[in-house]
């Protein structure tokens, strides 16, 4: 047999075994596996790191809330470390965007079971994955702006200068807001929070603070209650609030729109989080029509940012561009205002899908698996 090397999996962040010899993984983890390598033959080149999507929640039906708080953030943990190795070491776009898709989830998931379950650490964990993602949104944004919104613009109209110059600003800031995403990734700060995450599922932190006395007891009560009970309470909660922020929709302003954009997709997680408890079809026909109406307003804000990037684009003085600044502007424009008159027919879209979303019956209501 040739020389073993193996790597094993824990919940310490420095634990990543290559013979005898250790070093920390930036996700925090490694993949479970022993490997037989002939020592006169060099080891099969690695495979390139894929992203990983967000798995299917895993909650017995029968889980209390404390269980489905813990399996919850345990998953959500997961996803973030799965697509560590796309970004570092693939740069790959969706690895990105599951990464981040994958912070979001987590802060949806600390703010999602009561108020039982938002201590101070924790409260404090969500405020540094909240910091963490925003210095992963620049790389996203960009890679979404060339990708989605300024290469079908700039294929199909003239001032081929103008858009080879703003092509080239737009790709010189990917690669520095990549640069900078990978570096926070490598860093103490974000191992030091994976670390942080892992041990606050250990050692349960939520139950922190608890003494005897009435705030215990009532603690201990809805830790122990069932999940189903707090289920229907924080998704009506939800639901609630996506419907005030969609209130007089015809006439919300970007910022508006954003908002009821992000209460959406905090309707959509927690219904993914619980979503095991109830049946299959109910929940993906609700999760379906809540999804199309976040992609739409998810679109509509690319817009917001895509003018926002143009026009840090174009003020850039690197003085060697020997296009005009008006025709970069020009060019600016015609990308925006391609893409601004889209969002109107889009926009007519959501109004319509919105209405027809606000009649459906949340699954919730009905009878949970008995």
């Amino acid at each position: 047999m040739g020389q073993q090397y193996e790597l094993k999996l824990m919940d310490d962040p420095e634990v990543l075994q290559r013979g005898k010899h250790a070093r920390p993984l930036p996700g925090g983890h490694a993949l479970a596996t022993v490997i037989d390598i002939e020592p006169d033959r060099a080891p099969p080149p690695a495979k390139h790191p894929r992203p990983s999507k967000a798995k299917p929640t895993f909650l017995p039906r029968e889980a209390t809330a404390e269980d489905a708080f813990r399996l919850t953030l345990t998953q959500c943990k997961w996803h973030i470390a799965a697509n560590v190795p796309a970004v570092v070491d693939g740069r790959e776009i969706e690895g990105m965007h599951q990464l981040r898709v994958g912070f979001r989830r987590l802060r949806v998931a600390l703010s999602s079971f009561g108020g039982e379950f938002r201590t101070p650490s924790l409260e404090a964990l969500r405020g540094r994955a909240r910091k963490i993602s925003a210095r992963l949104a620049g790389a996203r944004d960009l890679d979404v702006f060339l990708s989605e919104l300024f290469e079908p613009t700039a294929t199909a109209n003239g001032s081929a200068d103008a858009f080879a110059v703003l092509r080239s600003r737009a790709q010189a800031a990917r690669r520095r807001a990549w640069d900078d995403a990978v570096a926070c990734v490598q860093s103490p700060i974000f191992v030091g929070f994976m670390s942080d995450l892992s041990d606050a599922l250990d050692r349960r932190g939520w139950r922190e603070g608890m003494h005897s006395g009435s705030h215990a007891t009532k603690g201990i009560i809805a830790f122990e209650a069932p999940a189903t009970t707090l289920a229907e309470r924080m998704l009506n909660h939800r639901l609630a609030k996506a419907k005030k922020r969609a209130r007089h929709l015809e006439r919300l302003s970007d910022t508006k729109r954003h908002q009821l954009r992000i209460g959406l997709k905090k309707l959509r997680y927690t219904a993914e989080f619980f979503a095991p408890l109830y049946k299959r079809d109910d929940v993906e026909r609700f999760v379906k029509r809540l999804s199309g109406m976040q992609d739409i307003l998810g679109a509509l804000q690319d817009v917001v940012v895509a003018r926002t990037t143009l026009e840090r684009l174009v003020e850039i003085d690197d003085g060697m561009s020997l296009v005009p600044q008006t025709s970069l502007s020009f060019a600016a424009g015609m990308v925006y205002g391609w893409h601004l008159e889209c969002a109107a027919h889009t926009w007519e879209n959501a109004v319509k899908r919105w209405k027809k979303f606000a009649k459906v019956d949340p699954f919730w209501n009905a009878t949970p698996f008995e």
